[in-house]
């Protein structure tokens, strides 16, 4: 096997992960005690990663290296804490990985702003893949706001090599990285799924979500809504539904609303997973956000919607006109 270009042999940084001096002592310090036997990835947190997707994408050439092949629940083990998390790991389809840690991120106070520290502790393997996580507060360490005064470049790092024996995954090289944020540019990762508005998911929801997501194959993010009372069927109210502007414009509008008559709708086809059935509805914006309108309360009413329960769509590619699949997951099956 290829030897892996990797920046260092302590630790390898995620990408946009640019350390002050303070920072980057801290992280020898830390690697020190610990004595990795393989490179530790560093990685920034960024607001994608704890807030409100809490998804954490493994750099590609690493993840190749040190992660497992195969989508699976992975434990996270905290120095000095008696519990551990079981986390999703996520095999993309370009050999990278999404780490789905909710619960941990909650659990650990992790925030923007902060140093996370995995090590992976197992052979890829052993039935079950342990990461030790070291945090690294942003209030215990110096950090520029600005992200220039005093900081060392990742890219100097880059002469350095993990030796085949290191690993025992074979996989192709690369120093990329995909990113978990809702970046469509190329060579970006997708993240599995997007939250419509300001929702926020309990963590039973959350969970139930992320199970959901994990076994849905799916090239595009899977748009998740709780419902509530506007989109119920309700008496002398028409439901409606609506879909952020951000997911629309990202992976809709360029390729479903460019041969439409009305630019300002979209023809869309939902089918309930498992049924034949479909109705037959419309995309139309509606200031900040699309709504859809035209058949929404047959659909609603005939799948008995109720507020709590939460909608996964799954965009059904190279279907004319729109369609896409939509998963139910019912609110009884949400309480903790």
């Amino acid at each position: 096997m290829d030897d892996l270009q990797m920046l260092s042999k302590d630790y390898v940084l995620s990408r946009q992960c640019d350390l002050t001096i303070e920072q980057e002592g801290k992280i020898h310090a830390l690697i020190g005690q610990i004595q990795p036997k393989l490179p530790v990835l560093v990685v920034l947190m960024k607001k994608t990663n704890v807030e409100p997707s809490n998804i954490l994408v493994i750099r590609k050439d690493y993840a190749l290296a040190c992660f497992p092949r195969e989508s699976q629940t992975i434990t996270l083990h905290v120095a000095r804490k008696s519990n551990d998390w079981q986390c999703n790991l996520r095999i993309r389809r370009d050999g990278g990985c999404n780490l789905l840690w909710g619960k941990f991120v909650r659990d650990n106070s992790v925030r923007e702003g902060d140093l996370c520290l995995f090590q992976p502790l197992t052979d890829v393997k052993e039935s079950r893949f342990t990461v030790a996580v070291h945090l690294l507060h942003r209030a215990n360490i110096g950090h520029s706001p600005s992200g220039k005064t005093g900081t060392v470049s990742n890219h100097r790092r880059r002469s350095t090599k993990i030796s085949s024996t290191a690993c025992v995954k074979e996989g192709p090289s690369t120093d990329g990285e995909d990113h978990g944020s809702y970046d469509n540019s190329k060579g970006a990762s997708e993240p599995p799924f997007m939250l419509q508005g300001k929702t926020r998911l309990t963590q039973a929801q959350e969970k139930k979500v992320l199970e959901k997501v994990s076994a849905i194959e799916s090239e595009l993010p899977i748009y998740v809504v709780l419902m509530n009372k506007r989109s119920i069927c309700r008496p002398y109210r028409t439901p409606y539904l609506s879909f952020a502007m951000r997911y629309v414009s990202r992976y809709l509008e360029k390729k479903y609303a460019a041969g439409h008559r009305a630019k300002s709708v979209i023809s869309l086809v939902l089918q309930r997973d498992g049924k034949s059935r479909t109705w037959d509805t419309e995309l139309r914006y509606r200031g900040a956000c699309m709504m859809v309108s035209k058949g929404w309360a047959s659909f609603a009413r005939m799948n008995s919607l109720r507020e709590d329960d939460l909608c996964l769509f799954k965009v059904m590619e190279n279907e004319e006109p729109l369609k896409m699949m939509v998963y139910i997951i019912r609110r009884e099956n949400c309480v903790a």
